[in-house]
């Protein structure tokens, strides 16, 4: 079903959802053609009263070309094209990514502040019922997104006659960075889910004590998001099924609820930064109407192609995997070396070798995590790039290797109950079943390796389903 757009914040994930994962298109409203209709207006009147002052892109050029005015002429020539940006190749974005952005650069339209004609919203509307454009991902070193964007939308001088401010108003803004940020917050959701159940699997094989998940440290602790992981946990994992260890787990395992915890308030941090950054995407220059403020209308340049959220937050999840994904190798590491446990019903190391790979996915998610900082300089005037998609790359190569991890550490957290004779806790009964399946007890060494990937595959359709 078209999700109906009215005002820019019914761009919300859910929305999002819909149009970039499951490909659903979207509809304007009569309300917001209304309103982009009289924004266009008041901004045609402002131009005409105003044409003698550099408005960038409107009455000057891009970049460069901002320093000095264009003739009447040049004007027109001006605004009938898309101006032209740094190209790219390589790898492209999913198409889900494009989707993403389309979405959101219809929300910044809708918002009146690009002032852009309705017909120009409505055709970039129109691309979500066809194939996206190829849009190379990697290589992007231009300030903003305007490589990115035009890769997107640039096809589109050729399908309308563009007037003043409307090419510009395509390949600016930050609407690459707001689809990064919903997508990334998408797939945490799913795979913090699935982390739950797995670190809880390997809580139960290591026959850790309750006392790791006890209630009174909630209050101990003083963290909303630590007290909802451990209330997750305690459903998770039957504490009260004996036998448990009388002693303390190793640190790796009562590490759990914290790092969990951690995770769920990053979590929390990028679905709301998603949230307004796919209701505001920016756009560079605005048009900002006369209004209750008691300013006149006027047209402002301004940092709105950089959405300075986006790569800190995406940064910040990817440590967050990491963090997970080395937690998961040292549970691993802990269950296969634990003389009581998998080992003794191994005559030799099988199973157990599986520590070493979940180790070395663990490196790579540590390597995946690199924070992406903003550049040291360029070609003046546009002097630093914005990193967001590089830092939504290398989130998604950290989550796939905390999806390796964490299908290590299940696979031998299963076998160890398996091994012990006993059942996997209630709640855990369905991931332990399929990670059985995926990864069977008997399984030939030399089919290890195809099994491992089901299991991991699994997982990662989990995350981002």
């Amino acid at each position: 079903m078209p999700v109906l757009l009215r005002v820019p914040e019914d761009v919300k994930l859910s929305a999002f959802r819909q149009v970039a994962w499951e490909g659903d298109t979207v509809v304007l409203d009569e309300v917001a053609v209304t309103r982009m209709t009289e924004d266009r207006r008041a901004f045609e009147s402002f131009v005409a009263e105003a044409g003698d002052r550099h408005l960038y892109g409107i009455t000057t050029a891009h970049h460069r070309g901002a320093t000095s005015l264009l003739s009447p002429e040049a004007r027109v020539s001006y605004q009938r094209r898309v101006p032209p940006t740094p190209a790219s190749f390589g790898v492209t974005l999913p198409d889900r990514l494009v989707r993403g952005i389309v979405l959101a650069r219809v929300a910044g339209f809708i918002s009146g502040t690009a002032a852009v004609r309705p017909v120009i919203a409505q055709a970039v509307a129109a691309m979500l019922q066809g194939p996206m454009p190829l849009v190379p991902a990697r290589g992007r070193g231009e300030s903003g997104e305007i490589g990115t964007l035009r890769a997107v939308f640039g096809r589109l001088q050729d399908e309308l006659e563009l007037e003043a401010k409307e090419g510009m108003a395509l390949i600016n803004g930050a609407p690459a960075a707001a689809a990064a940020l919903a997508d990334a917050a998408l797939t945490g959701r799913g795979r913090l889910a699935v982390a739950d159940e797995v670190l809880a699997l390997a809580f139960d094989a290591a026959r850790a004590p309750e006392a790791h998940l006890d209630p009174a440290l909630e209050a101990a602790w003083r963290d909303p998001h630590q007290t909802a992981a451990l209330r997750r946990l305690r459903e998770l994992v039957d504490t009260g099924a004996p036998p448990r260890t009388g002693h303390q787990a190793a640190v790796a395992f009562r590490d759990i609820p914290r790092m969990l915890g951690w995770l769920r308030r990053v979590q929390a941090w990028i679905e709301e930064c998603a949230t307004i950054s796919l209701s505001a995407p920016g756009d560079n220059p605005i048009f900002a109407t006369a209004g209750a403020d008691g300013q006149p209308a006027r047209v402002l340049s301004n940092a709105g192609y950089h959405d300075a959220r986006a790569a800190p937050m995406l940064n910040a999840l990817a440590g967050g995997w990491a963090d997970l994904a080395s937690l998961a190798a040292v549970q691993a590491a802990r269950l296969a070396e634990n003389p009581a446990g998998l080992s003794a019903h191994e005559p030799e190391p099988e199973v157990t070798l599986l520590s070493m790979t979940a180790l070395g996915w663990a490196e790579e998610a540590r390597l995946a995590a690199a924070p992406t900082f903003i550049s040291l300089g360029g070609s003046p005037p546009s002097d630093t790039s914005s990193p967001a998609l590089l830092a939504w790359r290398l989130a998604q190569d950290a989550g796939v290797c905390l999806d390796g991890a964490l299908a290590c550490l299940g696979v031998l957290a299963v076998h160890t109950v398996i091994a012990d004779g006993r059942p996997a806790p209630r709640a855990l009964a369905t991931l332990s079943r399929q990670i059985a399946d995926g990864f069977p007890p008997g399984l030939p060494a030399d089919q290890y390796g195809p099994a491992l990937e089901r299991v991991a595959g699994d997982i990662g359709r989990r995350a981002h389903p």
